[in-house]
């Protein structure tokens, strides 16, 4: 088959040469390309040499998708696809085959091609265009399923086939091509399991609030342009009309998960399941004065410390939570739990004791170790951190001390700190100074400044603290303005990839955020619109209609998203966050220069005949563009 247009004169490759690098030359589809009334068992794409077909399973894309596959495989100089059911009456086809179809000795790919036939006498000649994203990270998701549904019910996605599907390109890119002008429901999902269901919380989503109707007339120039897959400039530079962002539900059943007894004092309940509502829990023979409750960031982890100063071995208790019911509702549900020390934590515990018995020692003394950290380059704004595996039920910051060291003096000098408890986790505790750069420090436990659940108590710990030289720093300094009085939104400096949080903060009104000793390096800023304002970024949820909180990444005015920060340096933004939320990537795709892809279509000296298109007398858009594609017969 000859692509003509502006999609290529394709023909065959000259012969000779140490190296095929001239990709298969499509001759001909059996039935012919966009044939209607056709029932076919099989359909015959014939090349002008033998290729071979990369998991087709997952590449190959047939809509709309059948109960059983179509099983793809090569066939002599050409890819056959064999339909195991029934073809649905008066309905367009189409078969994507991707980028999975190669030469058989090079592997040199030919170009996406997408094949179109109809059951009935019409072939239905709208599209729809896009491209699917990461939520969270603005990035392209490839091979996700975008699929069109004529069924609005809310259960569709899970039970039913779609009536359209594509997948998207490595870029992200999709074309929902020959469908009907009428209105769908669309869905993404990256359908891991490839039954074309959408598997509740364990596939990303996306999905679009209202119906869409395709507004657009198949272009079979375009959707028949040949684009080598190396070609970034010209695949960054195809337009599209919908933008869909999938992310992962926080969805499911809930229900209590584990619960352990940890040491003699800690109860973990472990949930299935964010933000678990416990509307009691009792423990026989211990008041509930006597708890202690902490909580992990998303609530889904509920430890509960006894300080009660007896505690049973075996503890019998009864909690009343928010459970799923039959119904998929949450309503109250009780239940009695048994704690009981693990074996393997109770042979542990003896065979210590039996050793220590040996050795004459008798009871060896346990005393409590604090962890204690810090970061040099950001001492300034997080200072020094310290943290406790057990519940600490007394702290004494008297007790504790930071000695400058004056080594040009040898003298020390003790600073005066504050002390913060994490409002959240409960047994990590800041330490803040006014520390100098290029400074040493000597930070000292005395003896009782921590004493945990189970009576211990720590020894005297010392340990060094050294600050940078401030020139090996630079900073980001950004003016946020444009928030709303009642909004609330996260900012968080990332790494260059965007998968480490390095600086994360909260604002509720127009101010000034600095990022201070910040080492040389390439960051991006995300903004995430809190709009619960419980600090965290909530994800959707499809039976709710209800989207995520919005994520955007801050575009420079030059454009792109990393920041590039050398040493030594301060770099000042300014963030409108109304224009930050308000972004479209659809205005940002690049300019191509036709008049370059031009030169490069005719360099090799054929320059292309228009008027020979239509020598035939058929318009140039009529009959479904199919004056555009001259059949071959088979070799």
């Amino acid at each position: 088959m000859l692509f003509t247009g502006r999609c290529a004169n394709v023909a065959q490759g000259p012969e000779g040469g140490p190296k095929d690098s001239i990709p298969p030359v499509l001759l001909t589809t059996i039935p012919e390309y966009l044939a209607t009334n056709q029932k076919p068992k099989r359909i015959k794409v014939v090349f002008n040499e033998y290729v071979q077909i990369k998991d087709a399973s997952k590449n190959v894309t047939v809509s709309p998708p059948s109960l059983r596959r179509p099983k793809v495989h090569t066939r002599g100089k050409g890819i056959q696809v064999s339909f195991e059911d029934t073809l649905r009456s008066n309905t367009t086809y189409t078969i994507d085959f991707g980028e999975a179809i190669s030469d058989l000795n090079e592997g040199i790919p030919f170009s996406a091609f997408r094949y179109v036939f109809s059951t009935g006498p019409v072939i239905d000649s709208m599209m729809l265009t896009g491209k699917v994203f990461d939520v969270f990270t603005r990035e392209p998701l490839p091979k996700v399923v975008v699929c069109l549904y004529e069924n609005y019910s809310d259960t569709a996605i899970y039970k039913t086939l779609p009536d359209v599907i594509a997948r998207t390109d490595s870029w992200g890119y999709f074309t929902l091509q020959n469908v009907k002008p009428v209105a769908y429901h669309m869905v993404a999902f990256d359908d891991k399991n490839n039954n074309y269901r959408y598997d509740t919380g364990a596939e990303m989503l996306a999905f679009e609030d209202s119906l869409v109707i395709p507004d657009k007339v198949v272009d079979y120039e375009k959707v028949l342009e040949i684009i080598e897959a190396t070609d970034t400039v010209k695949l960054l530079a195809r337009n599209y009309q919908w933008e869909l962002c999938a992310f992962n539900e926080n969805v499911g059943k809930q229900f209590l998960k584990e619960y352990t007894l940890t040491g003699a004092r800690k109860l973990t309940l472990a949930f299935n399941q964010r933000h678990a509502d416990v509307i009691s829990f009792q423990v026989n023979g211990v008041d509930s004065s006597d708890f202690v409750k902490e909580r992990n960031r998303f609530n889904d982890t509920l430890i509960y410390w006894i300080t009660a100063p007896v505690v049973p071995d075996t503890m019998q208790a009864e909690i009343t939570y928010m459970r799923t019911d039959s119904l998929d509702m949450l309503s109250p549900f009780s239940t009695k739990l048994k704690f009981q020390k693990p074996k393997k934590e109770e042979e542990e515990e003896t065979k210590s004791k039996d050793k220590d018995k040996k050795e004459g020692e008798g009871e060896k003394k346990e005393t409590l170790t604090p962890s204690i950290t810090y970061a040099a380059e950001n001492i300034m704004e997080n200072g020094v951190t310290f943290g406790l595996n057990t519940l600490p039920t007394t702290v004494e910051p008297t007790l504790i001390q930071l000695r400058y060291i004056d080594d040009v003096n040898k003298q020390q000098k003790e600073e005066t700190f504050t002390w913060v408890t994490d409002s959240i986790k409960l047994r990590q505790f800041r330490l803040h100074a006014k520390w100098k750069l290029s400074s040493q420090y000597e930070l000292l436990l005395l003896p009782g400044a921590f004493t945990d659940v189970y009576g211990l108590t720590n020894d005297s710990i010392s340990k060094k603290i050294t600050t940078d030289d401030p020139d090996k720093y630079s900073s980001i300094r950004v003016n946020m303005t444009g928030i709303d009085s009642a909004q609330q939104v996260i900012v968080q400096l990332l790494d260059e990839k965007k998968t480490r949080v390095l600086r994360e903060t909260i604002v509720t009104e127009n101010k000034k955020l600095p990022f201070d000793y910040l080492k040389a390096g390439t960051y991006t800023l995300r903004l995430i619109d809190d709009r619960d304002k419980n600090g965290i970024w909530d994800p959707g949820d499809y039976k709710e209609k209800k989207q995520f909180e919005p994520v955007e990444f801050y575009a420079l005015p030059e454009g792109g998203e990393k920041i590039t920060l050398l040493e030594n340096t301060e770099i000042n933004q300014d963030i409108d966050v109304k224009q930050v939320f308000a972004r479209d990537r659809r205005k940002e795709i690049p300019a191509l220069d036709e008049k370059q892809y031009a030169h490069d279509d005719h360099e090799d000296g054929h320059e292309h005949d228009h008027e020979h298109d239509h020598e035939d007398g058929h318009d140039h858009n009529h009959d479904h563009g199919r004056d555009h594609i001259h059949e071959l017969k088979p070799e």
